[in-house]
């Protein structure tokens, strides 16, 4: 693997092709390149300090903009911007999952839907930094990372500590929150230009890697799953939704409730997952399951109306068939890599293990205390909710990748699907079972030219780079047979060449159509 870096960046500046950012979920990531006409540093770190504050600026805005539309709809309230901005301070903490405290109750039921909204905003911060600054290797990266999680922190101390009435935060609590968001983010945003998804893909082996992309894909299908659930819930629920909109009041106090259950999206559809995967989710004393149900007191919004209050119907139980599904997807996927019935189980593994985690690290995060009220802790149980994903994914993927038949394989090596069984057919000018051809056999001309049509000259160095490249995908780089490519002439080197330096003719026998320049090349 240690020889693509240099494969990528002499063909991107021979041929002019831009790749752009390849995907997480491709064979090959972003290899890391040397840049020949870097940045200076001083505008490095003002393109970096005009990111950071832009970040820092637009969610703070934003949480204002939010918090001076929910006061001005709602009943009974007036608005005054300066109350909108000093409340805008914790909610800052709250889109970076800082825990709060109103009138001494602990509030860290937190909605994940703006920490989304903001690291998508700091990772895309950190990559407009990374291609303005023209950095493209490993320890270019660390001053965009370390900045963003350092300034993130320090605002959310800074907030905490200057925080002085009813809501308050721990300031300890507020750097780690926030500077690990950022930093996240900030990760995210520059490590496929920067060749931190590279290094990764280099150290570990080929089925790790394939394991950690269907680790991905079953992410994303048990979110998926989860928002059916959601999805099945709020239309079987739509009444008592419509029931608690109504006991809101006005119409904005009903659109400050709206806004609340929206910003709780993500929240709910991790709800969904845990539903399904038969661990369920707990508010306070209600506990909720797909086969029992425990009555309790629930706070009063429109989203939370989906939940249960008495034993389920028994056709609920179909649910299971979501996590089956998922791990079936998982078991095909695994099936398409080639090798060994062990490097199969090995790949499912660990995408059984990276889906785990990641629903383990979510549904930790989705949780927290709801006040010292009769709601107390919600919880998704995220320990349990983390070993049921990775039985559900396993067990079904296993079964999968065992006893289904092959059909294509996936090549690790170079990432193009192939049949089971090798083709057997022997290639024009093969040796065979009767012996090698040979090499002072006449043929006549006629048919050594049908034997050997000659390709065309813009495609043959496209060719052998991409054999040369390995986990690469021929059809990848299909579009670059269209351009022609430029080709050194051998012959005016031959100046430098003495008599005892010149190149040795290809050995062995040539077979009709052998380009020797091509031969030369080797």
């Amino acid at each position: 693997m240690g020889g693509v870096g240099g494969v990528f960046w002499p063909l991107r500046r021979n041929t002019g092709a831009t790749f752009g950012l390849v995907s997480v979920l491709d064979s090959i990531p972003h290899a890391i390149a040397d840049a020949p006409h870097e940045r200076k540093v001083g505008i490095r770190w003002w393109l970096l300090a005009a990111a950071i504050t832009t970040v820092l600026l637009v969610g703070y805005l934003a949480t204002a903009g939010l918090i001076a539309l929910v006061t001005a709809t709602a009943t009974s309230a007036q608005f005054d911007p300066v109350v909108a901005l000093i409340a805008a301070l914790p909610g800052w903490l709250a889109l970076h999952q800082a825990a709060l405290t109103i009138t001494g109750a602990p509030l860290s039921v937190l909605p994940l839907l703006p920490t989304a909204l903001v690291m998508l905003l700091i990772a895309s911060a950190s990559g407009w930094v990374a291609r303005r600054s023209r950095v493209r290797r490993p320890d270019q990266a660390w001053p965009v990372i370390t900045a963003m999680g350092l300034v993130h922190g320090m605002a959310g101390t800074a907030i905490a500590v200057l925080l002085d009435g009813p809501v308050n935060a721990v300031p300890v609590d507020a750097f780690l929150s926030c500077a690990a968001t950022a930093t996240i983010a900030a990760t995210a945003g520059v490590a496929n230009r920067c060749g931190l998804v590279y290094l990764v893909w280099e150290r570990v082996d080929a089925v790790v890697w394939s394991g950690l992309r269907v680790g991905l894909l079953a992410f994303a299908a048990l979110i998926a799953a989860g928002g059916v659930v959601l999805l099945l819930s709020v239309c079987l629920s739509a009444p008592d939704m419509a029931a608690s909109l109504d006991r809101s009041g006005t119409a904005g106090d009903a659109i400050g409730a709206t806004l609340l259950s929206v910003v709780y999206l993500p929240n709910a559809v991790l709800a969904g997952w845990a539903f399904a995967a038969g661990t369920g989710l707990s508010v306070g004393r209600l506990a909720v399951h797909p086969l029992h149900v425990e009555p309790g007191p629930a706070p009063d919004l429109p989203l939370l109306a989906v939940l249960p209050t008495h034993a389920l119907p028994i056709w609920w139980t179909g649910c299971f068939l979501l996590p089956l599904f998922v791990g079936v997807v998982v078991g095909v996927a695994c099936r398409r890599i080639g090798g060994r019935l062990t490097r199969r189980l090995r790949a499912v593994g660990v995408a059984a293990l990276a889906a785990a985690a990641a629903t383990f690290v979510l549904a930790h995060a989705a949780g927290g205390e709801l006040g010292n009220g009769p709601f107390g802790l919600v919880t998704l149980h995220p320990l349990s909710l983390a070993a049921a994903t990775l039985c559900w994914i396993a067990a079904p993927a296993v079964a999968v990748a065992w006893f289904a038949p092959l059909t294509d394989i996936e090549d690790d090596t170079t990432g193009e699907v192939r049949d089971e069984e090798p083709d057997s057919t022997p290639e024009p000018g093969a040796a065979t079972e009767t012996g090698p051809q040979c090499e002072d056999a006449p043929q006549p001309e006629d048919e050594a030219a049908a034997a050997a049509p000659e390709e065309p000259a813009d495609t043959r160095d496209t060719e052998d780079l991409t054999a040369a490249i390995p986990h690469a995908r021929a059809a990848e780089y299909d579009h670059l047979a269209a351009k022609p490519v430029q080709e050194l002439d051998p012959t005016e080197f031959d100046a430098d060449l003495v008599e005892d330096d010149e190149p040795d003719p290809p050995r062995g026998p040539a077979g009709p159509g052998t380009d020797p320049d091509r031969a030369r090349r080797g």
